[in-house]
């Protein structure tokens, strides 16, 4: 079992989005929406899409822009899933969560199912990531790295 399932369709669109922004050497963003299931007492979240809109990106940050809030506000209605976690691209320099995603994902994502999935569609590499027990509990900024699996829906 694993801790994080992608559907292929969002895997895709998130792909998409992160090879069209690195190929202009920017970094990319988006939510991933869906829902927290549980099989034999162990949770796991199910992610259904991936949802974005216009980002103000350099080489190594990412933001939405400032009229972003509307087009995603709107997608996320019609969508009617619930953010569970975020995802965005390194490109060229590997998957790990930088201090400010760490900061990002304690503020913005600090519920035990949330989660932070980074891609460097350069190097084909993709890693999911959770808050450690202990940064959950204040006592450190720390995360861990989880399983996932991309999975077509029948």
């Amino acid at each position: 079992m694993f801790d994080v399932y992608l559907e292929e369709k969002a895997f895709e669109k998130a792909s998409v989005h992160f090879k069209d922004h690195a190929s202009k050497r920017l970094e990319a963003l988006g939510f991933l929406v869906g829902g927290v299931y549980s099989f034999e007492g162990k949770p796991y979240v199910m992610v259904e899409d991936y949802v974005t809109a216009e980002n103000d990106a350099t080489a190594v940050t990412v933001r939405f822009s400032r009229d972003a809030f509307r087009d995603l506000s709107k997608a996320l209605s019609e969508n009617g899933a619930v953010i569970v976690g975020w995802c965005h691209s390194h490109p060229g320099y590997g998957c790990f969560l930088s201090s400010t995603d760490l900061r990002t994902q304690k503020v913005f994502f600090p519920e035990e199912f949330h989660i932070a999935v980074v891609c460097d569609p350069l190097k084909g590499e993709w890693k999911a990531f959770k808050l450690s027990q202990a940064a959950q509990e204040g006592r450190e900024e720390d995360y861990k790295e989880v399983s996932f699996a991309v999975v077509r829906k029948k």
